[in-house]
């Protein structure tokens, strides 16, 4: 969430301040008294998906009954959930890992600053394209099984994939305090079937430690930060992610 401090209509004029800090696991995260203050108060607000923090439907119904202040929510419609088939609001909320979804939702955040009277182009044009396809031409390769931490990624690599035979399976869900379920329990140990399969370990998760410890020494680890792209950069983290993957990407015939 994020407070617009001044706001001429030219970017460079822009200054924005985030009312909320997160750390640790951020779908473990609640605001603070004062967060939740600042939020209510900020002159024009301006938020992510529901889905990505479902306390803010509270802070905004209180903003809703004070004049004169401006909320911007950046909401999904039918479009977005059909651009990923089998995505719930949860996963897709991870906006910055879906390229065609980050697309579309800065294009209403634009839209919705035109409606305040600034004509802002708020980055230069969005390829949704390049990122998937490199990612993809990774991913079709890899035979052996991929273990994710948490299903924000999981509709992502299926879309990518399209392979039922490949499997690819999250142990936690991406609503806020979703935990590790039976039937994900299982889909890993039916993985872990498998002589040697791919964790993808996102730093920052919680992932119980009886978990972590089915980790064997002959499978593949790979660390990344999934919450935080690079400023310049909005697609970093699925760049970093097929570099990472590439080196177990196996020849096809």
């Amino acid at each position: 969430m994020f407070r617009l401090i001044s706001h001429e209509n030219n970017l460079s004029d822009i200054q924005t301040e985030s009312l909320v800090s997160i750390t640790g696991d951020p779908h473990e995260y609640e605001p603070s008294v004062m967060e939740i203050k600042k939020l209510i108060s900020a002159p024009i607000l301006i938020t992510g998906p529901n889905e990505l923090n479902p306390w803010i439907k509270k802070i905004n119904f209180q903003r809703s009954k004070i004049p004169n202040l401006q909320t911007i929510s950046i909401l999904f419609d039918q479009k977005d959930y059909l651009t990923y088939p089998g995505a719930n609001g949860e996963a897709l909320s991870h906006f910055w890992l879906y390229p065609k979804v980050y697309c579309s939702l800065k294009s209403k955040l634009e839209a919705d600053f035109k409606k305040l009277g600034h004509d802002l182009k708020l980055i230069k044009l969005c390829d949704s394209k390049k990122p998937e396809t490199q990612l993809s031409s990774i991913l079709i390769k890899i035979k052996k099984p991929i273990i994710l931490t948490h299903d924000a990624l999981l509709p992502l690599f299926l879309n990518l994939v399209q392979d039922k035979t490949h499997t690819i399976v999250a142990i936690k869900g991406s609503g806020h305090h979703e935990e590790a379920n039976p039937e994900s329990i299982k889909k890993m140990y039916n993985a872990l079937a498998a002589p040697q399969v791919i964790w993808i370990q996102e730093t920052g998760i919680n992932i119980p430690q009886n978990i972590i410890n089915k980790i064997r020494s002959n499978d593949i680890v790979i660390k990344i930060d999934t919450a935080n792209s690079k400023d310049d950069d909005a697609f970093s983290v699925l760049k970093k992610l097929t570099q990472k993957l590439a080196p177990y990407a196996e020849k096809l015939p």
